[in-house]
């Protein structure tokens, strides 16, 4: 199967050749593509229909998924139950509920990203502290935002497109698909290069990140026991990944925690920038992974309902402890 490639703006912090990203292949046009051809057609529309029609039917949508995916419902009903063992079933019920609305919701809303003009989706975002980045970019130092996975993760990252970003990205399966979507997160006005996730070049982004760049990482994924250790997320050990902590020590760059939400007084996708790690990261493998988690958890706190819920979040677990997914 052919390796995904990166997806970069001609203006990039690497200086990256536009010749070495991900292209348009003939091959997309055969019929096995056709139904993305549909989905891609009808996501046009979309993304010129007011609000209001998008959040209702949104909503449905999410509604649909929460009664006709019991998989699905089932992963974020355990994760809330192991993060919140004191909960009512009822309270799980009603938290799984809004999750799922915001979740359909945000698919409706994502057409935005992908047919509108940055100008455009700019007066759909707004960040909250963004004096915190720019005081330490004008220090000339490298700045790594640490986000989990919200819902609206992607709002995140055009929110902060002004600045000159690296990140990672996890590849679909649908080649089509993966390149349509990956494109709309490297517009022409921006200054972008998103890797694919399992070509991930620890060194380049060491020596780009002691310059004035950002890194935006998504730092609550599980991915196995390698360059992980377990640490309290919430009420649960979770294998939490310790790369950024090596990251941040070897090229000097100051830590910042970040979260997307949707905020319906504000009609607005809202990135809130938080207060910088201090003293991190330490000696200690322990103590930073629990950092890690404890900024995470603050974050994810400012709204439970737009959590990534679904996501098999404890899915690599400590010895003697069963897998809790069914």
């Amino acid at each position: 199967m052919q390796k995904s490639k990166l997806f970069l703006s001609k203006k990039n912090p690497l200086n990256i050749s536009h010749d070495e990203c991900e292209k348009f292949y003939l091959s997309y046009l055969f019929p096995n593509y056709w139904f993305s051809w549909i989905i891609i057609i009808l996501s046009f529309p979309i993304s010129f229909i007011p609000r209001f029609f998008r959040a209702f039917f949104g909503k449905m949508l999410g509604l649909f998924i929460y009664h006709t995916n019991p998989k699905r419902r089932s992963i974020a009903c355990t994760n809330i139950k192991l993060c919140f063992p004191d909960m009512h079933h009822s309270e799980i019920n009603n938290l799984v509920v809004s999750y799922f609305i915001h979740l359909g919701q945000t698919i409706f809303d994502f057409p935005l990203l992908w047919w509108r003009t940055n100008k455009s989706l700019q007066s759909t975002c707004q960040i909250v502290n963004s004096h915190i980045i720019d005081e330490h970019l004008q220090k000339n130092k490298g700045v790594i935002l640490l986000t989990p996975h919200s819902i609206s993760l992607d709002f995140g990252g055009r929110s902060i497109s002004k600045y000159p970003i690296i990140s990672m990205y996890k590849p679909f399966r649908n080649r089509l698909l993966n390149w349509f979507i990956g494109k709309s997160r490297s517009k022409s006005s921006d200054n972008v290069v998103v890797f694919p996730r399992e070509n991930f070049p620890f060194k380049r982004i060491i020596k780009a990140l002691k310059k004035p760049n950002i890194f935006y990482y998504v730092g609550d994924e599980d991915l196995g026991s390698k360059n992980s250790t377990f640490s309290n997320f919430f009420a649960e050990q979770k294998s939490t990944i310790i790369t950024i902590a090596k990251i941040a020590s070897l090229s000097k760059a100051v830590v910042i925690p970040c979260i997307n939400h949707y905020s319906i007084k504000e009609n607005k996708y809202i990135t809130y920038i938080g207060e910088p790690l201090k003293d991190f990261p330490s000696d200690n493998d322990l103590a930073n992974a629990r950092r890690i988690n404890e900024s995470l958890e603050l974050l994810i706190k400012r709204d439970l309902t737009q959590y990534m819920w679904s996501l098999r979040i404890f899915q690599t677990r400590p010895d003697g402890i069963d897998y809790p997914y069914k």
